[in-house]
């Protein structure tokens, strides 16, 4: 969560110095990359769900079991889904968090839409394409938000 704050922080300089709510953005987007990545992990980490338990490891799979775990990582992409939607709707003295246009609000609902694909692939009774959905669905989620905000940015 520290990396898009002290990025920020380092391209906006005198902004943050000047108004410190000039952090928020950046903040709604640490929220957004740690609830994704802590949806992400549990799905992954259910392939571990019975060596946790033996181990008498804490995981998240191992404490609630692999179909709770499930939608507690659902849980987490619905809200950041919900963080990005919330970025440039927020407003701060008087004007709003960032500007984004439609292109961002179209790979949001993209996102949304790989989440919900990613939730599909991955069974409580089968976690067979886990794998699939940690790191294809994840890299496209993760490189094409990034484009796409950056492209949304420059026009």
């Amino acid at each position: 969560m520290l990396a898009p704050i002290a990025t920020w922080i380092a391209l906006r300089g005198e902004a943050v110095t000047n108004d410190i709510r000039d952090l928020v953005p950046a903040l709604t987007l640490g929220v957004a990359v740690l609830l994704w990545v802590a949806g992400f992990d549990i799905i992954y980490a259910c392939q571990d769900a019975e060596s946790d338990v033996q181990a008498r490891l804490h995981s998240v799979p191992a404490r609630v079991g692999v179909r709770a775990a499930l939608r507690v990582a659902a849980l987490c992409h619905f809200l950041m889904v919900f963080v990005l939607l919330a970025l440039p709707l927020g407003h701060y003295v008087g004007g709003p968090l960032v500007h984004l246009g439609w292109i961002y609000w179209m790979s949001i609902v993209a996102v949304g839409v790989l989440l919900v694909y990613e939730h599909y692939l991955v069974r409580p009774d089968d976690l067979s394409r886990a794998n699939t959905a940690f790191f294809h669905v994840n890299a496209i989620i993760s490189i094409g938000l990034f484009l796409v905000v950056t492209v949304d940015l420059l026009t």
